[in-house]
């Protein structure tokens, strides 16, 4: 097969999901039917070390097989109809799950919706637009938090433009933190350049007391203060020039909904210091 269409066919595999090492060596036993891993390891430069361990887990999800032949251990390509029907349930299980998280979560936020206006007139929303405004409002509702800090820490992160704000919101968080306050953050797993960066706070963060739980993906930048004040990101999608925006909303209803889903989200993300380094402390696309 040419080696251009061999890498679009490896691309495709990957946008659905399965990961780029994963993928190559499908490919490469759809090819030549049955491979050792030394085999495998020739035709992919996959170290031989890591053949075993992705071999193991494309059986565990059905996309080859392996058998013993001559005292030789060989894979081969499960067809491919049935090595991708257990991919597509996951899929659609995981679509499912997500259309009831919805509908419930409407459910919930609805009686807010209703009462939307009296929010607006009572004054209870704040819209904050640019950095140092957004941040001297967070660092305001952290030294005024006593129970519970609940955080969805996703792009764009903060360190990104200065030291000084980090440094003033940790000393916050930290602060909060002696008071006997929770933290409990989850956060978007960072692009590899930013990786070392957010690493390394959050090993801070979790050696002051802070909670923390990662995850690939986050749907929305939002904070949650004792259950009462929820700060969230509102996406410039009109105008791209338009500076960052945020709402502090002052409603324990709407606080409730917002605690929901994140102790949804925090009972599947994995715990942070399971990531010893920064080494793989990002988004990964293949194995």
């Amino acid at each position: 097969m040419p080696k251009r269409r061999n890498e679009e066919y490896v691309a495709k595999m990957v946008k659905m999901g399965i990961f780029e090492r994963d993928a190559r060596i499908y490919m490469a036993l759809l090819e030549q039917r049955e491979l050792t891993a030394m085999e495998i390891h020739k035709l992919t430069n996959i170290p031989r070390t890591k053949v075993y361990e992705i071999t193991q887990r494309m059986i565990r999800a059905g996309m080859c097989i392996e058998k013993q032949m001559g005292g030789k251990k060989k894979y081969q390509a499960v067809e491919p109809n049935r090595a991708f029907a257990q991919l597509v349930k996951e899929y659609e299980s995981d679509l499912e799950e997500k259309r009831k998280l919805a509908t419930s979560f409407a459910k919930m936020v609805y009686p807010i919706y209703n009462r939307g206006s009296q929010i607006v007139d009572a004054e209870y929303v704040e819209v904050i637009k640019g950095l140092p405004s957004i941040h001297e409002r967070y660092v305001s509702l952290v030294k005024g938090t006593r129970r519970e800090l609940l955080a969805f820490v996703k792009r764009p992160y903060v360190f990104n433009y200065k030291r000084q704000i980090v440094d003033e919101q940790e000393n916050a968080e930290f602060a909060m933190l002696r008071r006997g306050a929770v933290a409990r953050v989850l956060y978007e797993l960072p692009d590899k350049k930013e990786s070392e960066f957010l690493f390394t706070h959050v090993k801070k963060c979790i050696k002051m007391g802070e909670k923390a739980r990662v995850m690939a993906d986050i749907p929305i930048k939002m904070y949650v203060f004792d259950q009462k004040y929820v700060l969230m990101a509102l996406d410039n999608v009109k105008l791209v020039t338009a500076p960052f925006t945020m709402l502090v909303v002052e409603h324990p209803s709407l606080a409730l909904a917002a605690t929901m889903l994140f102790n949804h989200l925090w009972e599947k993300a994995k715990d942070a210091q399971r990531f010893k380094d920064s080494k793989k402390f990002y988004r990964q696309k293949g194995g």
